[in-house]
């Protein structure tokens, strides 16, 4: 079973290095919205999920 996880953050730039020092990886995609940012991360068993962070407004 296949399941999309989307992750909260209060700081992208912070969460995609924690990511990335537990031995996940970036996938190169990013979206920037007026909202806010979302950026593709992928585990270290290749499974993808989403770094999400609103903007305050």
């Amino acid at each position: 079973m296949r399941i999309h996880l989307d992750v909260t953050v209060d700081d992208i730039e912070e969460a995609m290095a924690t990511v990335l020092a537990l031995g996940g990886r970036s996938t190169g995609e990013r979206h920037d919205y007026d909202e806010g940012v979302v950026v593709v991360m992928a585990d270290p068993e290749d499974h993808e999920f989403c770094l999400v962070q609103y903007y305050r407004t």
